[in-house]
């Protein structure tokens, strides 16, 4: 069985991890962010120490560990209950973040929707994540220079799943909004 699948996509700072902690207190939406899944690493596992490397560079994580990670924590979410694959949806954010990762989990998810947060204002996404972390105390995202480096990356690695996903099943919503307005949009279109 495939796992009913709504996928985040869009640029850091665009509100992906904003509007999957709101959905996740929806019953019945099961929010999985590869971002958190890799801050909570034992930063002195191997994983861990190689989540580093790439974060701190701006970089993504290669697929197999990436894959891996994901596979492990949705399985506990099934073991522990927490996921309900006959009844639940996966709200999906930072996973699948290029293409080989779509082709690779194609066997795993069905996207039924993708929710493309677009936000061209790079200013603005600049400002979110840094205040993020500012607030938050993630060091990954508190130099500028890796801010940029991480929506270029996003702008040529995972921006093409778009190209890939029937037309008709992605969402183009304006992220430049408050994020209770960004919400009632995804609304609009869940079941």
């Amino acid at each position: 069985m495939k796992f009913r699948s709504l996928l985040l996509l869009g640029a850091p700072g665009s509100g992906k991890g904003t509007q999957g902690q709101i959905l996740a207190r929806i019953p019945g939406f099961v929010h999985v962010s590869s971002g958190d899944l890799f801050r909570s690493l034992d930063p002195h596992s191997e994983p861990g120490r190689l989540f580093r490397a790439y974060s701190d560079r701006g970089q993504l994580v290669p697929d197999d560990l990436t894959i891996r990670i994901w596979q492990d924590h949705v399985e506990w979410l099934v073991a522990s209950g927490r996921f309900r694959p006959s009844a639940d949806f996966l709200v999906l954010d930072g996973i699948p973040r290029n293409v080989n990762q779509l082709a690779r989990l194609s066997s795993l998810i069905d996207i039924i929707h993708v929710f493309h947060l677009s936000c061209p204002n790079r200013e603005i996404l600049v400002q979110r994540v840094a205040g993020r972390a500012r607030q938050a105390n993630r060091a990954d995202d508190l130099d500028p220079k890796v801010i940029l480096e991480r929506i270029a990356v996003y702008e040529t690695e995972t921006r093409p799943l778009l190209e890939k996903i029937p037309p008709d099943r992605i969402h183009d919503i304006n992220a430049d909004q408050l994020p209770y307005q960004v919400l009632r949009q995804i609304l609009i279109h869940l079941p």
